[in-house]
């Protein structure tokens, strides 16, 4: 704890003091986390005993990762650690996807009027209804007493911080505890409860937005973000807007296949295309 103690007493000497020199707070054979990575990664707002917390959880996380890179470098051969063509290929998808962002950034190309969207969500309702009760949220099981419960619970239960610093989160959770926070993704309430030893249903249907429990062993923080049971997907404005957004990425598709297939022929023509 000592140690602890010193290292936050650093980071927040160095923060206000400004001190050009940075500081290396550890080490694993030639690979060093300097001060200032650390203090990049930390969330803002949270009182020291959590900070030192955290930074310790984040030091110990790195260490880890090191530890697994340097015996991969050491272990794979050559020809294993050539990542070359993955690398080519990934950079081709980034460009491709780029351009075509770049076709479609102009939307007043893509309106749809409303007689369109009426003959779309007739089978779009038909397609996506929801067929049982599904919720996007974000939650964290921890053990019991686990010294990352009250730093995280600052975090998930403050709506500013979650969204601010949710990159920060999962690197200080990495892969010791069960976590999701992806605000996006659907899941089955079933499958959520299936997963957890209490039930929460009727806490998602009261529409409450923070759960924490304790059961089982583990102590459970829960963000409810959104909730939908089983009815028509064409009954809010959020699913028209879902529907209309599908309709434009159709449109999207349809323009990028048909610029695609113009520069295919004019190629074609050029002599540039030779099979």
């Amino acid at each position: 704890m000592k140690r602890l103690l010193l290292l936050i007493s650093v980071i927040l000497c160095l923060a206000s003091c400004h001190k050009p020199k940075d500081k290396v707070v550890a080490q694993v054979y030639y690979h060093k986390l300097y001060l200032s990575e650390l203090q990049d990664n930390m969330p803002t707002g949270l009182s020291s005993e959590d900070s030192t917390i955290l930074a310790q959880h984040y030091i110990d996380n790195w260490i880890k990762e090191q530890l697994i890179l340097h015996e991969a470098e050491q272990k794979l051969s050559l020809r294993e650690k050539n990542f070359d063509k993955q690398l080519e290929e990934y950079r081709n998808n980034l460009l491709v996807n780029a351009y075509y962002d770049k076709l479609v950034s102009d939307t007043s190309v893509f309106k749809v009027s409303e007689k369109e969207m009426e003959e779309f969500t007739k089978t779009f309702d038909k397609r996506y209804a929801v067929d049982k009760e599904i919720v996007k949220l974000n939650y964290v099981k921890l053990t019991q007493g686990s010294s990352l419960i009250e730093p995280v619970k600052a975090i998930l239960f403050d709506e500013a911080q979650r969204v601010e610093n949710k990159p920060k989160l999962e690197k200080m959770l990495g892969d010791s505890v069960e976590y999701l926070v992806d605000d996006e993704t659907w899941l089955y309430l079933e499958d959520i409860q299936n997963e957890v030893s209490f039930s929460i249903r009727s806490d998602v249907a009261d529409h409450h937005q923070y759960i924490e429990k304790d059961a089982g062993g583990y102590h459970y923080l829960m963000v409810i973000l959104d909730y939908k049971n089983k009815r028509s997907v064409n009954e809010t404005n959020e699913e028209q807007a879902a529907a209309r957004m599908m309709l434009l990425n159709q449109r999207r598709a349809q323009f990028i296949e048909k610029h695609v297939d113009e520069l295919y022929q004019k190629a074609l023509k050029q002599g540039a295309i030779i099979q």
